[in-house]
């Protein structure tokens, strides 16, 4: 009788077959969910995680055993989420010091109608660093830049290529942006190491594609009808709301040093939430009670200009309490989902091709893009790749500080190229072309795939582990 009991609990590898309908779960659960009933990924995610443990004590998982997996993953990503969280204090407290009004101010005052896709490619890309967030900065200045690029008789997909692209670069890199810590978080890196490392190649990469934006812009030039009306808008309502000044500028040189110095990140951040309060009550004037409101819910523009109002409404400990919930549901499939041996047989057949270094990059560039087309959510896709390549990385002895970077730089900036993804889909919703006419323009979008596989190849920006860290990572992941 006991040995009975025994050989029903014995666990199993899944079929193939199993393996198809594990992922046909997740797909159709969130496309129909995304898509057609346009809700948030987290209650599917809860589905699709319900569904795969199913099929996991099929195989022979008992529940207690799937919990533990999950309480595991959990664990390892809570340093991530108190940064995120931490993160989202310093929007807030960042915007009401002015010291994000400040950057938005002057680089709207660079815009020139002359060089206008240049100067506008520039600006919201600082922009987008800025305020860390692509939709905030493509839903308001790209929107503004569209009816400027029409009065220049610019074609509007060129604009909005421009416009998306510069609005994802700060998404990927800004570190007031959740889905780099998302990607830290995945790859249980640190977040200041991951911005330094991308900085690496993010900058030839920016280059490349400001040449690209100015060679196709030097087609247009300024029209005397040309009104910069909706720019102007912007910037008297910030000076007239802020204390505007090139000093509250300054504050951004913490992230260097943070990096140069390496400063920890949770104390580091914590000292940025800081200033930001500090330049809050003793430059805009605010009284202590509403700074801290501003750090724990997130400020609230009340300018009346629904444009700056979009632009400034953000922010807060408690904003991102929905990405990390998200975070940890889609960690928690992933614990499952690594249980039933469903990403290492995956893995398997994907690495038994794969010989050198730049093919895993390559390989992790194109899983990304892939899944970005079959899962609709950049989040889903970096979840899934950086769980099913993580390990493949260090035991090839490649920092995961690699893997982050590929997720930087695929999963996270293709999602708006692609029409039915939801990045594409709301890129579509505000400036009103689809991602397919914008996508030959948006050079910040698909520019960085191709040279990183290059770099990959070449051995350019690659960081490897010593044989001790190597050894470290193994045994933790073990």
């Amino acid at each position: 009788m006991e040995n009975k009991e025994v050989k029903k609990r014995e666990i199993r590898d899944p079929y193939m077959w199993e393996i198809v309908v594990i992922l046909a779960i997740l797909i159709v659960v969130l496309s129909f969910s995304l898509l057609v009933l346009g809700v948030e990924a987290h209650i599917p995610f809860v589905v699709v995680i319900a569904l795969t443990s199913l099929m996991a004590i099929r195989m022979g998982h008992t529940w207690a055993d799937l919990e533990k997996k999950i309480l595991d993953s959990i664990a390892s990503i809570f340093q991530a989420v108190i940064i995120l969280m931490m993160v989202g204090m310093v929007i807030g407290s960042w915007i009401q010091g002015g010291i994000v009004p400040s950057l938005i101010y002057y680089g709207l005052e660079l815009i020139n109608p002359n060089i206008f896709l240049v100067t506008i490619f520039v600006v919201m890309s600082i922009c987008s660093v800025a305020t860390g967030s692509s939709w905030t900065i493509v839903g308001t200045l790209g929107v503004a830049a569209m009816g400027i690029g029409e009065g220049l008789g610019i074609p509007a997909p060129i604009t909005a290529g421009a416009a998306v692209g510069a609005g994802y670069f700060g998404d990927k890199f800004s570190p007031l942006s959740d889905t780099p810590n998302l990607h830290c978080a995945i790859c249980r890196v640190n977040l200041f190491d991951n911005f330094k490392n991308i900085l690496k190649t993010t900058i030839p990469m920016y280059i490349v594609a400001v040449i690209l934006t100015a060679i196709v812009g030097m087609r247009y030039s300024a029209s005397d009808r040309v009104s910069m009306e909706s720019i102007e808008t912007i910037t008297t309502t910030l000076d007239e709301t802020f204390v505007i000044s090139p000093l509250l500028i300054l504050p951004v040189l913490m992230v260097v040093a943070m990096i140069v110095f390496k400063i920890p990140a949770i104390p580091g951040i914590f000292l940025m939430a800081l200033v930001g309060a500090l330049c809050g009550v003793f430059v805009q004037g605010a009284d202590l009670g509403s700074v801290i409101t501003s750090i724990h819910t997130g400020y609230v523009g009340n300018t009346g200009v629904e444009s700056v109002d979009s632009l400034l409404t953000r922010g807060g400990l408690s904003s991102m309490l929905g990405t990390a919930s998200l975070i940890f549901c889609a960690i928690s499939y992933g614990g499952v989902l690594e249980a039933t041996g469903t990403l290492r047989i995956l893995i398997g057949k994907i690495l038994g091709i794969v010989k050198k270094d730049g093919s895993l990059i390559f390989t992790t560039i194109v899983s990304s893009i892939i899944l970005n087309m079959i899962a609709v959510d950049n989040y889903v896709t970096a979840v899934i790749t950086g769980n099913m390549f993580r390990k493949a990385y260090i035991q090839r002895g490649l920092h995961p500080l690699n893997l982050s970077k590929c997720l930087a730089e695929s999963a996270a900036i293709t999602s708006p190229l692609i029409p039915w993804n939801t990045c594409g889909i709301v890129m579509f919703g505000m400036i009103g072309v689809s991602a397919a006419e914008y996508l030959p323009y948006a050079f910040m979008c698909w520019v960085p795939p191709i040279m990183l596989t290059i770099f990959g190849y070449l051995n350019i920006g690659i960081i490897r582990l010593t044989p001790e860290e190597q050894k470290a990572l193994l045994e933790e992941d073990a």
